[in-house]
């Protein structure tokens, strides 16, 4: 008790002594630290709202988002709790935070998924995601350093995980299949845009989403390899959209590239028998002949292969 009195008689002798810009520091006992007034949290939630709202008004927005962030910090269970998250994040897009804007609005969703705003904040979400998917750099420390498809992947799948069948899911599913394709990895955004066909058949982005299947599939099969399951992967799926689709504006895009890959795969069978030929080994180079010739009659290579396979039945005669 006595060690408390000299402690707070030490600090009014200090703040009678200190100068004038240092007078808005207080000493509490309660915590045993010094506090500034001017940045304290008010005494209500309301008192907290309206007073990051004055900064929100006047545009002062980094200072209301940390205003707002506050009211959540000291009244996590008040019901001005959630406005204020989103109002965070709305000064945060004023900024061009938009990675702490989706932050605080996924706080927002996940710690009061009864807002009235829940709709609105998982539709600023989605096209928070759009503006990565464009080309938005990510940011260190405030620094725009490069765009990340990445990010928008990240963000995209939040927008599905808050709610798998909403509003914005079949979207984000499709963005996320071109951003993966737009990073190189066509499997991943094969997969993807299967799972948009699986799961919202009714989406009006369905059937791209199938044709994407199919494209995706052609793409991944672009490898130097005799291994052709991508490519007859590929081709399955395309005959699956021509199948399910057969009226759509797509098609001819698709037969396209069904004959592509026909080429493709004769191309490749061809590789494989001209291997065997160089070996000597003719039977084995038959097989992959008579295949080309039989089940690929209409590719160019077609025609090479039943040349093969006219001067092995010379051999076989002599």
């Amino acid at each position: 008790m006595r060690r408390s009195f000299f402690v707070i008689l030490a600090a009014l002798a200090m703040a009678v002594a200190m100068p004038a810009a240092h007078a808005y520091w207080i000493w509490t006992p309660q915590t045993g630290t010094w506090i500034n007034p001017k940045w304290a949290v008010k005494d209500t939630p309301q008192e907290q709202f309206d007073w990051a709202m004055k900064f929100f008004e006047s545009k002062e927005y980094k200072k209301a988002a940390e205003e707002f962030q506050k009211l959540v910090r000291y009244y996590p269970q008040a019901e001005l709790a959630a406005e204020a998250e989103y109002y965070a994040g709305k000064s945060y897009e004023c900024i061009d935070e938009y990675e702490q804007a989706f932050n605080a609005y996924q706080k927002a969703i996940e710690t009061y998924p009864f807002s009235k705003r829940l709709d609105e904040m998982m539709e600023l979400q989605y096209e928070i995601g759009n503006k990565f998917y464009l080309g938005e750099k990510v940011r260190l420390w405030g620094i725009p350093t490069f765009p990340s498809v990445f990010k928008a992947i990240e963000m995209y799948q939040k927008v599905i995980d808050n709610a798998p069948y909403g509003k914005f899911a079949d979207q984000a599913l499709y963005k996320m299949g071109e951003c993966y394709k737009k990073a190189g990895d066509f499997q991943q955004a094969r997969l993807t845009f299967q799972k948009l066909v699986d799961e919202h058949p009714e989406s009006k982005l369905a059937e791209e989403a199938n044709f994407q299947v199919g494209l995706c599939a052609s793409q991944a099969s672009l490898k130097p390899s005799y291994d052709q399951s991508e490519t007859d992967s590929a081709l399955q799926e395309i005959e699956d959209f021509s199948k399910r689709h057969p009226e759509s504006a797509l098609t001819g895009e698709a037969d396209k590239m069904r004959e592509s890959l026909r080429e493709k795969k004769a191309q490749s069978d061809y590789d494989i028998a001209e291997f065997y030929w160089r070996l000597k080994q003719y039977e084995s180079a038959a097989v992959y002949y008579k295949s080309i010739v039989n089940t690929l009659p209409d590719t160019d290579i077609s025609k090479k292969a039943q040349e093969r396979l006219d001067i092995l039945e010379k051999k076989k005669k002599k």
